[in-house]
């Protein structure tokens, strides 16, 4: 068949959206983003945080599982905190770039991100980590 060629194509238009796709030959998908719904989706992150974060949580709080302390050099609070402050960042990305005004998806984004930023706080304070203070 046909060799597939990668090209990068940028776009100047200021209401574009992504201003930057990746097309890989004919068959590609030409409108593709980083926020399209392509295998898997940027607007996945936020669930999948939550997941890991509320998962951690009920393993440590209704089982007698044993996590180790560190997850490389992070702790579990650390890592929360992360999550929670990616998961807002990508719900904030979403509001900018998608421009689609505070549509139900994007305020339930917003909600969601808020509270898992104020999870991971309320977490730093309960375990007593001293990193907040």
């Amino acid at each position: 068949g046909e060799p597939v060629v990668p090209e990068v194509r940028i776009t100047t238009r200021p209401r574009s959206r992504g201003g930057l796709s990746f097309v890989a030959g004919p068959a590609a998908i030409r409108s593709s983003s980083a926020w399209s719904a392509g295998l898997f989706p940027v607007a996945a992150l936020l669930p999948l945080y939550g997941v890991i974060m509320g998962g951690e949580i009920a393993l440590t709080k209704f089982t007698s599982a044993k996590l180790p302390e560190r997850v490389g050099s992070f702790t579990w609070e650390q890592l929360h905190l992360a999550l929670a402050i990616f998961a807002a960042v990508i719900a904030l990305c979403f509001l900018l770039v998608k421009n689609t005004g505070l549509a139900g998806g994007v305020i339930i984004e917003l909600v969601a991100a808020a509270g898992l930023v104020s999870g991971a706080v309320m977490l730093q304070k309960e375990r007593n980590t001293g990193a907040l203070g």
